[in-house]
């Protein structure tokens, strides 16, 4: 009955012969952008699209309320993860309204699917596989207010709120996973395997003169071939095509305003993989993080959005083999490697000046509130300033062969589960060197973080002999996910699962994670 509903929602009212064009208009279109889409409007249009040639639908997790989210796939044979990954297309995956007041993201999804079926962007068929997750915080979607997003100019019947159901905010819970939605996302990434992942935003603050910003993962220890890869080429394509095909500027993320006591310039935001985009990057992954322009009016935003997912995905089509390319490159073993554990508050600056774009707003009103909407003008002022756009990290550490984890650490077994880290049952007892990091002092948050007391611990690594117990699972850093087992199990980690407060453990004693270094001593346990 309530698929019957939301059908007759967009079918009721179109001709006879009614063609996709017809019946997916989204519910911002059909308000002249003064809405944004529903729960429901979501659901209605993806069951709809679901008859239409090369679609296929499912959901991939359920919300704290007990909301289906949607997902999408196109260009391939059926929507399980078997059907997409065997197409051997690159597999690429865009979802939007992880915060949900920020919504251009979600409707510019819908209307790409709508553009596809209809049959734009042919040349994508061979070469590529889709999957899109148009609402991923279905539950903040629902929390209309015009109030929400103070100063974004619309949709002015209202947007929903950044958080879930739960109060966390979904873009900063990729480490610790404590949303249902989180878990349900990061499913997504293991069974499907996405090359790519593309994260739709929107973003206030500076006042400047682009449409759109974006970024790449920002995560020191992300793979040079994926940073190369974005930095060099593709990025610099997309913004070139963009501005061809729409007249607007794009640029790299970035506000002007001073950060962590860098001085004045054009900075971007954190690199840990608490952010979605940066956790794509740990994972061996292209991520590609897009903020459309909060001060724009919303129907820009939203063909902002547009442009730029679409100019991004003809790239990808054209350079496919490319990418799959710098993906498996990073996916080479980092056993041996040096890899940063801390990387929050070290910038790279530019080597001089870089040209930045300032511009204007103009102050308008809210009709059913009042409240001030900043609309952007069309002034841009090019203005010198100095790029904080890479992160150098702060302190180093060499990738080991393995960690052991005992088995009475449930729940850093549970979260490394739902990250798609591997583990293996012990093998052998017999003595091996390992490393056993002491504890000299804890320092603790005075406040919580997304209900969470973050930690940091002090101290060093000490050589001993170990005859492992049979009661401990061994994970190997020899394997795709090993940049991020490494993040995630060292102890002075700024990302890691200590850090969320996941290991207790306090000033004298041993961190109970030990490490292998030598790889033959490691590959011996599990053999």
């Amino acid at each position: 009955m309530l698929r019957l509903f939301l059908l007759a929602c967009f079918v009721v009212t179109a001709p006879v012969s009614a063609t996709p064009t017809d019946t997916l208009r989204t519910r911002a279109e059909r308000s002249d952008y003064r809405a944004t889409s529903r729960h429901a409007d979501v659901v209605g249009f993806v069951e709809v699209i679901d008859a239409e040639p090369g679609f296929h639908t499912t959901t991939f997790g359920t919300t704290v309320e007990g909301r289906a989210l949607p997902l999408v796939v196109w260009g391939a044979d059926a929507a399980t993860p078997d059907a997409v990954r065997t197409t051997d297309k690159l597999r690429v995956l865009v979802f939007a309204n992880i915060h949900a007041g920020e919504v251009a993201g979600k409707e510019a999804a819908l209307m790409l699917l709508r553009e596809l079926a209809v049959g734009e962007h042919a040349a994508w068929t061979d070469h590529l596989t889709l999957l899109v997750a148009p609402i991923y915080n279905a539950d903040g979607n629902e929390r209309i207010d015009p109030g929400n997003r103070p100063l974004q100019h619309g949709p002015v019947d209202g947007m929903g709120e950044r958080t879930n159901a739960q109060g966390l905010d979904l873009n900063r819970d990729f480490v610790k996973l404590d949303a249902p939605e989180s878990r349900a996302f990061v499913g997504v990434m293991n069974d499907y395997d996405p090359h790519v992942v593309i994260d739709l935003h929107t973003t206030n603050g500076t006042v400047h003169g682009y449409h759109l910003t974006y970024a790449p993962p920002l995560h020191p220890n992300t793979s040079a071939s994926i940073d190369d890869l974005l930095r060099e080429d593709w990025l610099p394509g997309v913004t070139e095509a963009f501005h061809a095909s729409t007249g607007w500027d794009i640029t790299y993320y970035g506000n002007d305003k001073p950060e962590w006591g860098q001085p004045r310039g054009w900075a971007t935001f954190d690199p840990r993989p608490r952010f979605g985009t940066n956790y794509a990057g740990l994972r061996n992954r292209v991520g590609i993080l897009s903020e459309a322009y909060s001060y724009a009016t919303f129907r820009e935003r939203v063909l902002a959005t547009l442009g730029f997912v679409t100019e991004t995905l003809d790239w990808a089509a054209d350079h496919a083999s490319e990418i799959r390319r710098a993906v498996t490159d990073a996916e080479r073993s980092v056993v041996g490697d040096e890899l940063w554990l801390r990387s929050a508050r070290t910038w790279e600056a530019s080597d001089e000046p870089l040209e930045i774009l300032l511009g204007g707003v103009v102050v308008e009103t809210n009709p059913h509130t009042g409240a001030p909407m900043w609309r952007r003008t069309d002034e841009q002022t090019p203005t010198p300033m100095t790029v904080y756009g890479r992160f150098r990290g702060e302190e180093i550490e060499t990738a080991p062969a393995a960690y052991l984890v005992p088995d009475s650490l449930t729940t850093v077994l549970e979260r490394l589960a739902a990250h798609g880290v591997r583990m293996h049952p012990l093998d052998a007892v017999a003595d091996i060197p390992v490393e056993t990091f002491r504890v000299e002092s804890v320092r603790t948050a005075e406040r919580p973080f997304q209900r969470r007391y973050e930690r940091e611990l002090f101290g060093r690594y000490q050589p001993e002999a170990l005859a492992p117990s049979p009661d401990v699972l061994v994970v190997p850093v020899d394997q795709p996910l090993g940049r991020l087992a490494f993040s995630l199990l060292e102890p002075r980690s700024d990302s890691g699962l200590a850090n969320w407060g996941f290991i207790e453990v306090e000033a004298g004693n041993v961190y109970p994670i030990r490490r292998v270094i030598d790889p033959e001593a490691a590959a011996a346990l599990v053999r």
